[in-house]
C-alpha cells in the first residue's frame, strides 16, 4: 500500500514539475494579490493585526481552492479506469490527502514570506503560529479534498465546488483567524488548548469523512 501511495505521489509529483502551471499560476495569484494589497494600504501600510491575519488567511483560501481543484481534474478518464483496477479508494485518496497538504504547505509559507516582505509581520509567537499553518494547512487540504472528490463525479463541479467548500470551510476559517489573533499578542497555551482540540477533531472527521464517502464514490 505504501509503495502504491508514493508511487502516485512521484507521479502527481513530476506531472507538476513538467507542466508547471498550476505552481506558477497559483504563485502568480499570491504574489499579485499581496502586491495589490500593499499597494491599497500605502502609504500607513497595515496598522492592524485583525487586518493583517484577515487577509493572510482570505489569500490562503483562494489559493486553496484553485490548487486543491485540479488535483482530481487533471486525472483523465482512461487513467481513473486503470486506477480503478490496479489501485484501492484508500490508496487514491491517501495519496491525494497527502500531495494537496504539501502544496497547500507550501502556498502557505509562500504567503507567509511576502505577506511579511510587503506587509510587515506582527506575529509574536512563531512557533505557535508556524504549528497554526501546518494545522490550517492539514484543515482547509483535508476539507477541499473531500469537497473535490465529490465534485469529479459530478458535471459543472467547479460551481459545485465553490457552492459545498465555504459552508464546510469558513467555521475553520474562522478558528485559525481567531488563533492567529492569539499569536500576535501575549501567548498562553491556555488561551488556545480548545480550539487546538477542535481543529484536530474537525481534521479527525474530515479524514474519516473522506475516505468513506471515496469508498462510495469510487465503486460508483
Amino acid at each position: 500500500m505504501i509503495n502504491k501511495i508514493l508511487s502516485i505521489l512521484y507521479k502527481d509529483f513530476k506531472i507538476e514539475i513538467s507542466q508547471s502551471h498550476l505552481f506558477f499560476s497559483v504563485g502568480l495569484y499570491v504574489i499579485s494579490s499581496i502586491y495589490i494589497i500593499y499597494i491599497s494600504y500605502q502609504p500607513t501600510g497595515i496598522l492592524s493585526s485583525e487586518h493583517w491575519i484577515s487577509i493572510f488567511w482570505v489569500i490562503i483560501l483562494f489559493s486553496s481552492i484553485s490548487a486543491v481543484s485540479k488535483s482530481f481534474f487533471q486525472e483523465s478518464g482512461n487513467r481513473n479506469y486503470y486506477y480503478y483496477y490496479v489501485l484501492s479508494a484508500d490508496e487514491l485518496i491517501i495519496s491525494k490527502l497527502i500531495y494537496n497538504f504539501l502544496f497547500i504547505v507550501f502556498v502557505t509559507l509562500l504567503t507567509f514570506v511576502f505577506f511579511t516582505f510587503l506587509l510587515g509581520n506582527f506575529i509574536i509567537s512563531y512557533s505557535f503560529f508556524l504549528l497554526l499553518l501546518l494545522i490550517g494547512s492539514l484543515s482547509i487540504s483535508n476539507c477541499l479534498t473531500l469537497i473535490s472528490a465529490i465534485g469529479h463525479q459530478v458535471k459543472n463541479n467547479s460551481i459545485l465546488i465553490s457552492i459545498l467548500s465555504f459552508p464546510v470551510i469558513i467555521p475553520i476559517l474562522i478558528l485559525l483567524i481567531k488563533l492567529s489573533k492569539i499569536a500576535s499578542s501575549e501567548f498562553s497555551w491556555n488561551l488556545v488548548q480548545t480550539d487546538i482540540y477542535l481543529l484536530i477533531l474537525l481534521n479527525i472527521i474530515l479524514i474519516a469523512l473522506t475516505k468513506i464517502l471515496f469508498n462510495f464514490l469510487w465503486r460508483n
